[in-house]
């Protein structure tokens, strides 16, 4: 259980229940003028090492200012086409982006809300499970290394209505790992990011391995019990609460159907 082995899961983009996850639009590789800036130094890198190789005498008659202009006139006459060829990496530099982004990165992902309804419906198994709430001011939620540190700090999922859409040259972390839609507003989320192979063990699974992380057990400020808490979950916790003195001061709490409401009511539990 998390609280008996002070151990969270970071997930994968991919493995979240939102398939737009990670996935903005991505419209090109770069933008026309980055792609044939790239193409011109490209080329410019490659003549330079083909004139390295030429005879002397050559390089006497044929200096590389003019060998160059050749080249670049005649790639000149074939903007389209390598441009479009430069294009068509697009599917495979978005599939490359995806890949990599899961099997690198994970996100723990928070809420500000302890008593959505729908919330508890989707991600507490119907209201038979539990909610964990944290201190978020501690430095476990708040590890940045330097201004622009994508890891290891909280920060404000950013709800919108239009996907972001860009070249993937212009991409910026929040695009990648903030954005969702309004859809999903209720939700009122933080998101924290770690580098997967940082984390203390791998369980090997199907299509995403599950990576857990240690947190500090006195970062837990309380429990709230689902309405619908199995007995056995709920001895579960109360012992892992008894078992560690860094829970001592945790409160355990519970979320309680209102009689005559559509809302729950988190209250002190009175045993």
């Amino acid at each position: 259980m998390v609280l008996g082995e002070a151990k969270l899961r970071y997930t994968q983009l991919g493995a979240f229940n939102d398939p737009f996850e990670g996935r903005p639009e991505i419209t090109q590789v770069a933008t026309d003028e980055e792609a044939l800036q790239a193409l011109a130094d490209a080329l410019q890198k490659e003549a330079a090492k083909v004139y390295e190789t030429l005879p002397s005498e050559v390089k006497r008659t044929l200096p590389f200012s003019a060998m160059l202009n050749q080249l670049q006139a005649h790639a000149n006459t074939k903007q389209l086409e390598l441009l479009q060829q430069y294009k068509s990496l697009t599917g495979i530099a978005k599939s490359l982006l995806h890949q990599k982004v899961d099997e690198y990165i994970g996100s723990l992902c928070l809420s500000e809300v302890p008593d959505s309804l729908l919330m508890w419906s989707h991600y507490s198994a119907s209201h038979s499970g539990f909610v964990i709430e944290f201190d978020t001011h501690h430095e476990y939620f708040n590890g940045k290394r330097s201004d622009n540190d994508e890891f290891r700090h909280l920060r404000r999922v950013l709800y919108r209505e239009t996907r972001p859409s860009m070249p993937l040259s212009k991409l910026e972390s929040p695009d990648l790992f903030l954005v969702k839609s309004g859809h999903w507003s209720y939700e009122r989320e933080w998101r924290i990011l770690r580098a997967l192979t940082e984390a203390s063990t791998v369980i090997p699974a199907s299509p995403f391995p599950v990576h857990l992380f240690p947190f500090p057990r006195h970062t837990v400020l309380s429990v709230i019990l689902g309405a619908r808490v199995t007995d056995a979950t709920e001895s579960a916790i109360r012992a892992a609460l008894a078992a560690h003195p860094e829970y001592k001061e945790v409160q355990l709490r519970r979320a309680l159907p209102d009689p005559t409401h559509f809302l729950l009511r988190i209250v002190e539990d009175a045993n």
